[in-house]
């Protein structure tokens, strides 16, 4: 894990409050989740699209839609 650091941010309160009140935490760790999902959220969309590049993959079962938003 990486070292923590105080920011200040702007955010919508009832928002974050929500969400912590979903996953059953605090505010810091779920807006730390929130993050750490969105990072992750682009690292696949890189790889779909790096996939895509190369040639796709094969879609034996026929589930794929027949095109992916680039």
């Amino acid at each position: 894990m990486s070292k923590l650091k105080r920011k200040n941010l702007v955010v919508d309160a009832e928002k974050v409050e929500e969400l912590a009140r979903r996953r059953e935490t605090t505010e810091s760790e779920a807006v730390r989740e929130a993050v750490d999902f969105a990072l992750a959220a682009e690292r696949v969309v890189a790889a779909i699209r790096a996939l895509r590049d190369h040639g796709g993959i094969d879609d034996v079962f026929g589930r794929l839609p027949d095109e992916l938003d680039a």
